[in-house]
């Protein structure tokens, strides 16, 4: 037996519903439903934050085996390296056990998170476990944007396996306007997030290191936001600089899209690669103090735009 070609013979299973991961299957159940095509199995560890999407015609299923039981393509929408081994581990666990029936067909696990290239390696040793019960084929499958662009169907999904076009078809329009073809090598695909995932963060050092000097010269965030959506009108760029500007400068606390947790996790993985390959990224280790500053005198649940905060003068 093969995977499906495309989205219409895809039966999709979907693990983790934080922030983003709620919104990208909720949005792709609603596509789905809509052409009449099969409905989701969705899992999240707080099963209350599977109402909306069950609501929108999912099934919810009980525990991470029981979704890859219903499923041929297998997305994880997860916080860090640990949730993804664990998940992956009962998966293995599962298909590796005396209980397990055999079967022909394949399954695809996808999985969105953002992690470091060792983990993705992890996993592709795994799925090469000798006493595997069902073929396991692996895409890391990261995807770049906050919930607002999930929710207008405008993501950038990367693939990283020869499905490439399956994974389009399931992504596109429903949840992404694009994919990103990184190849067949998963571990490629981890590191190309990441140093994505890095630009994003040195333009919001930049964009607080300017906010804080214009606003000592007598710019006010207003007038500079202007320039910011006038000349840099890259949607990121635009929205992070909204949050510094807007509520008297306070919208990073409220308008939360990335948090300073995450955002610490894929900075500090930005300079992991670096120095992997004996190199440094400054602009980085800038992002990481101030993202600290931000623990110590803030919250980690705030937007990761809020490192701004350890740039201002003190009122």
């Amino acid at each position: 037996m093969s995977l499906p070609k495309d989205a219409a013979a895809a039966r999709i299973g979907w693990i983790g519903l934080g922030t983003l991961g709620q919104v990208m299957a909720l949005k792709l159940q609603q596509h789905r439903a809509a052409a009449s095509l099969s409905p989701l199995a969705v899992y999240n560890r707080t099963q209350s934050k599977c109402a909306a999407v069950e609501q929108a015609g999912a099934n919810v299923a009980a525990t991470v085996t029981e979704v890859a039981l219903c499923s041929n393509v297998l997305f994880l929408s997860l916080f860090d390296d640990q949730s993804v081994k664990t998940v992956v581990g009962q998966i293995i666990n599962f298909y590796t056990s005396a209980n397990c029936t055999e079967t022909a067909e394949p399954l695809l696990i996808a999985d969105t998170t953002t992690v470091q290239p060792q983990t993705t390696e992890w996993v592709k040793e795994q799925i090469r476990h000798p006493a595997l019960r069902r073929p396991i084929e692996f895409s890391q499958t990261p995807v770049w944007g906050a919930p607002p662009a999930a929710r207008a169907a405008q993501l950038v999904l990367v693939t990283s396996s020869k499905h490439e076009q399956l994974l389009r078809s399931i992504a596109v329009p429903a949840i992404a306007r694009t994919t990103i073809d990184c190849g067949d090598d998963p571990a490629r695909a981890a590191k190309f997030k990441i140093m994505g995932n890095f630009m994003i963060a040195s333009a919001i050092e930049a964009l607080g290191e300017a906010y804080a000097v214009a606003h000592e010269s007598g710019i006010s965030r207003e007038l500079y936001l202007k320039f910011v959506e006038e000349v840099l009108p890259a949607p990121p760029i635009v929205g992070y600089a909204r949050k510094m500007a807007e509520e008297g400068g306070e919208a990073s606390k409220s308008q939360v899209g990335f948090t300073v947790r995450g955002g610490l996790k894929d900075v500090g993985y930005a300079i992991d690669v670096a120095e992997n390959v004996g190199m440094t990224l400054p602009i980085a280790q800038l992002a990481r103090q101030h993202l600290e500053w931000v623990l110590d005198n803030g919250e980690a649940d705030w937007d990761w735009s809020s490192l701004a905060f350890a740039l201002r003068k003190p009122e």
